[in-house]
């Protein structure tokens, strides 16, 4: 069964998470890398859906910083 863009969330929520939260990780039996943030949040994205979501915050951050850093100025 070929999964299709629409159907590959179960859940569709809009989380803002700051430095602050409590960030903790681990990997599920089904090889899920999960992370929660307190009791607001899990994300348990698969193994490629991880790589995936590294890859693009990865490439983002030197542009998601300099916001923050006019900010603090």
């Amino acid at each position: 069964m070929v999964t299709q863009p629409a159907d590959a969330v179960e859940q569709t929520s809009y989380l803002r998470i700051t430095r602050e939260a409590e960030f903790r990780e681990s990997v599920t039996a089904d090889g899920d890398y999960e992370v929660s943030f307190g009791t607001a949040a899990t994300v348990a994205p698969t193994p490629d859906a991880a790589e995936k979501l590294y890859w693009m915050s990865g490439k983002r951050v030197p542009a998601l910083r300099r916001p923050a850093e006019a900010k603090r100025s």
